[in-house]
């Protein structure tokens, strides 16, 4: 059985610490690659997965990173995609952005403002749509620590 996981295509780190938390309370591994090719080798052996694709609509890379994801719409269909950018746009480039990424595969386009609660719900929903799709339970979390209630012991007053 391989585990479940969430591969982050980024240009730094920003991505992974917001999900890490998320990942490990449910016991999906994380892994951050820089490289498409590196991403695409991840995705190779099946296994339910989350992949998310950091972009700067800005920069030079645009165009790589949309063949990447019509690559990745080729070749790995199944594979849930969530692009995201930290970049302030108007609202008529966020839409003809989010258009343009939805149309080659991704199943959501994030914009600021980006919050840990709102990556961790998405990457936990199409996580279970993954999970589902292999015919498997979502792993149960990890539970709580215990909290220790100091005015129900009658020591704190």
């Amino acid at each position: 059985m391989r585990h479940p996981q969430i591969v982050i295509l980024g240009f730094d780190d920003w991505l992974g610490k917001q999900l890490a938390d998320c990942a490990a309370e449910h016991r999906w591994l994380v892994k951050e690659v820089r490289q498409t090719g590196a991403a695409l080798a991840l995705l190779r052996p099946p296994r339910p997965t989350v992949l998310f694709v950091q972009f700067d609509p800005l920069a030079d890379s645009v165009p790589a990173t949309l063949e990447f994801l019509q690559e990745l719409q080729a070749r790995h269909a199944s594979v849930s995609t969530v692009a995201v950018s930290d970049v302030k746009m108007n609202e008529a480039d966020r839409a003809a952005w989010t258009a343009t990424i939805l149309d080659l595969g991704a199943r959501f386009v994030l914009f600021p403002p980006l919050t840990r609660p709102v990556l961790e719900d998405l990457a936990g929903g199409l996580m279970g749509v993954q999970l589902e799709r292999a015919g498997r339970e979502a792993p149960a979390p990890r539970p709580a620590d215990p909290v220790i209630d100091l005015a129900e012991e009658g020591i704190a007053e």
